[in-house]
């Protein structure tokens, strides 16, 4: 996935002492975007059965987030932490093997509610 640009997010949390980026991806995400991200530290969720599906991954010194389809998504980190943004952007443009993760997937019930993914790193 390529990043054709950073902005300084509309939506940052500074009152808690957060800051966001917005990453603008040449392309919209795919499903494969978004599993490629699995082997970022901390947990991984995807929600495939929302209208627009989200994802979101929660490390200790910050959050990613994005919605499949979109051609952005947000990185998110205390402001002691803002420098990962820019190991986070080279990880995001250079293809990894995955990492050996635990993976816990809920499937959609009879009823309809929704299924998710949840991915941990061993």
């Amino acid at each position: 996935m390529r990043i054709t640009e950073q902005r300084k997010s509309l939506e940052a949390c500074t009152e808690s002492g957060w800051d966001a980026i917005d990453f603008l991806t040449e392309e919209p995400l795919t499903d494969e975007d978004i599993e490629s991200l699995r082997q970022k530290d901390g947990s991984f969720l995807y929600l495939r059965s929302l209208k627009k599906p989200f994802f979101k991954i929660e490390s200790h010194n910050y959050v990613i987030k994005g919605v499949r389809g979109d051609s952005f998504f947000r990185f998110a980190a205390h402001r002691d932490h803002m420098d990962l943004a820019e190991q986070i952007r080279k990880e995001f443009e250079t293809e990894q093997p995955r990492r050996n993760a635990e993976v816990h997937e809920q499937t959609t019930r009879e009823d309809g509610s929704e299924s998710a993914l949840h991915i941990r790193e061993k």
